[in-house]
């Protein structure tokens, strides 16, 4: 034999799947929320990051407080390791356990009338990471229609203008109107 193999050996031609303890995250902010989140490693379809964080990661919003996570199952059996006990939510609706070191709150179902099933299976895969859809950001935003809400509703509105090719307003409004 020349020293040259022709072929590889099997093992080698069989594909290895490996286990990444830290999954890498390309979406980042300043505090480091996504990183923190994707280093607990909760399992994929059994959360998602609801709220402005859905925003934040499609360039709508400048800067985000904290991430609302809704988990389920075994990801809600995880977030209820980090040591915290949980809550009952200011709403009456839920539990809510609060990250101990981080601005992360997990909940164990979303406002009242958002089914945490259908949050989780809609959910958008950004990164690695599953948002809420856009679309249903919008409605939760206007149904709630708090003051911090409307600014976002406007950004979406405009979003929504660019795909859809209109042109933008020939006047200026006032976004509290236009939303």
């Amino acid at each position: 034999m020349n020293g040259l193999m022709t072929r590889p050996p099997a093992e080698a031609a069989t594909p290895r799947l490996s286990v990444v303890s830290a999954p890498p995250v390309l979406v980042s902010d300043p505090a480091g929320l996504f990183a923190e989140l994707a280093r607990l490693a909760l399992p994929l379809g059994e959360y998602v990051v609801c709220g402005s964080a859905a925003l934040y990661v499609r360039g709508l919003r400048a800067r985000m407080g904290d991430l609302d996570v809704v988990a389920r199952g075994p990801a809600w059996a995880k977030v209820l390791t980090l040591g915290v006990p949980p809550r009952v939510a200011l709403s009456g609706h839920g539990l809510v356990v609060n990250h101990p070191r981080a601005a992360i709150e997990f909940v164990d179902r979303w406002t009242a009338g958002w089914p945490t099933e259908y949050l989780i299976a809609s959910a958008d895969l950004i990164d690695g990471i599953p948002f809420m859809r856009l679309g249903d950001v919008l409605a939760w935003k206007q149904r709630a229609r708090r003051p911090k809400d409307l600014p976002d509703i406007a950004a979406v509105h405009r979003l929504r203008r660019l795909w859809n090719d209109d042109p933008a307003p020939a006047h200026k409004t006032d976004w509290r109107k236009a939303a």
